[in-house]
């Protein structure tokens, strides 16, 4: 099974933040699902509604469907592309109809942006240092190596800049944005970025998952915790137009 509300950011060719589940991997019941990663938090348990049924996740494990008359509320619900409601009883189950906007929208945009960021540069370094080792080993010009990495990450460069400048902007149209994106992720001190990255869903032989392989190994001896990146992102922002 397929879910919506399991997704990862992704900038298209306009230039807009969109939700993906492209390359994810399907979920059986008894299976681990993502109920937290940077951009959203569902909690450890909640019932996905998809397809007319509801899914019902218990200490972050799909267990089993159930029908509308044997959910217990107060109940945490996820529905479409992620949008959240808390729901106190049956009478409130019309609210899934989308007519209402979800909880913590502006929390998950900042949670994207903070997550394209984290990825965009990460896909930007190691894309030059994989430029570096093969062709210094081969080629001593050095104007051709850096024309090859200006023409190799100019598309991640020109969606870096993307995602800055609406990080940028969010930031500053809700200053308080930063603390109560902290406090809807409810992150410890140490939690690892790593454990929070949708990539180990994806499906084994994609880049994305090759891409969680390969750092698990490196950030196992040295984790990186979000939100001490997170303070580095804002404070090292020097936005000019």
């Amino acid at each position: 099974m397929k879910f919506e509300c399991f997704y990862y950011p992704t900038i298209n060719e306009q230039g807009e933040v969109v939700k993906c589940n492209k390359n994810l991997k399907e979920f059986d019941f008894r299976n681990e699902v993502p109920t937290k990663t940077l951009y959203y938090n569902y909690g450890k348990n909640f019932a996905i509604y998809q397809n007319s049924e509801f899914f019902i996740v218990e200490d972050g494990v799909l267990t089993k469907t159930v029908t509308s008359n044997e959910l217990k509320f107060p109940l945490h619900i996820v529905f479409g592309k992620g949008t959240q409601l808390k729901i106190f009883s049956p009478k409130d189950l019309s609210s899934i109809r989308l007519l209402l906007n979800g909880e913590f929208e502006k929390e998950k945009e900042l949670g994207e942006l903070f997550c394209l960021s984290f990825m965009l540069n990460r896909l930007i370094k190691n894309t030059q240092y994989e430029i570096m080792s093969d062709l210094t080993n081969s080629s001593r010009d050095y104007n051709y190596i850096n024309e090859e990495i200006d023409l190799r990450t100019q598309k991640l460069i020109d969606e870096l800049k993307i995602v800055e400048r609406k990080f940028y902007n969010l930031t500053i149209e809700h200053p308080n944005l930063k603390d109560s994106y902290l406090n809807y992720m409810n992150f410890s001190n140490k939690e690892d970025m790593l454990e929070l990255s949708i990539n180990k869903y994806f499906k084994e032989g994609t880049d994305e998952y090759k891409y969680y392989i390969l750092t698990k190994s490196v950030w196992k001896s040295k984790p990186i915790y979000p939100k001490f990146k997170l303070d580095n992102l804002i404070n090292s922002y020097n936005y000019r137009d």
